[in-house]
């Protein structure tokens, strides 16, 4: 029990580490005064280039990746990414106020078909890298045809969301993923309203 509780204390840490941040504050800015403040790599992208943004993507992804490894021989270990991503949204270094959580879900959502037990997975030569290509054929696909990050990724949230859902048979790692899918779209509530309006930043 307390070393679950340790862990869970551990993810969130790892969590909060954000890349945006760190970014930002060695070329001498600051995120949050960038674009539309958000600490993310969507507004890395658009305020300080493709090479700045790809780094804050991996790191954000990498941050989601490793507690759910690290809790691999532990009970409860896919909960392990999910406190990842509350740190990401709430992060204890920046005063609680993060990102919105997406590539650091979809790092837990890695770990999980590649090395969880109840990974989901068929019977195909490959399954695990053929998931990641499609994932990622999924959302830069919804990213070219609407041109908006918020729809590409709340989708791709809900899609990789179901997968768990489907493979697991603990309710209370479903509650997990059901609770994380609500934090990722509260934390683009902004952005749902903007969409609703036809105001919402494009690509």
């Amino acid at each position: 029990m307390f070393m679950n509780v340790l862990l869970m204390l551990i993810s969130y840490l790892i969590g909060s580490i954000n890349f945006a941040y760190l970014v930002s504050k060695f070329k001498g800015l600051n995120i949050q005064d960038l674009g539309s403040g958000n600490p993310g790599s969507s507004n890395v992208l658009r305020t300080m280039g493709k090479k700045y943004a790809i780094f804050v993507l991996f790191g954000d992804v990498v941050k989601g990746f490793i507690p759910v490894i690290i809790g691999l021989n532990y009970e409860y270990s896919l909960i392990l990414g999910f406190f990842a991503v509350i740190g990401h949204c709430f992060p204890i270094y920046y005063r609680f106020k993060g990102g919105k959580g997406v590539a650091t879900y979809l790092g837990v959502y890695l770990a999980f078909i590649f090395y969880h037990p109840a990974g989901f997975r068929l019977d195909i030569p490959y399954f695990e890298i053929l998931s990641v290509l499609f994932i990622l054929l999924f959302y830069f696909g919804l990213m070219k045809i609407f041109r908006i990050s918020a729809v590409a990724s709340l989708t791709t949230v809900v899609l990789t969301g179901a997968t768990v859902i489907y493979s697991v048979d603990d309710m209370f790692t479903i509650m997990y993923q059901i609770f994380i899918i609500i934090l990722i779209f509260y934390q683009h509530l902004e952005n749902i309203q903007r969409l609703f309006k036809g105001e919402e930043n494009k690509f």
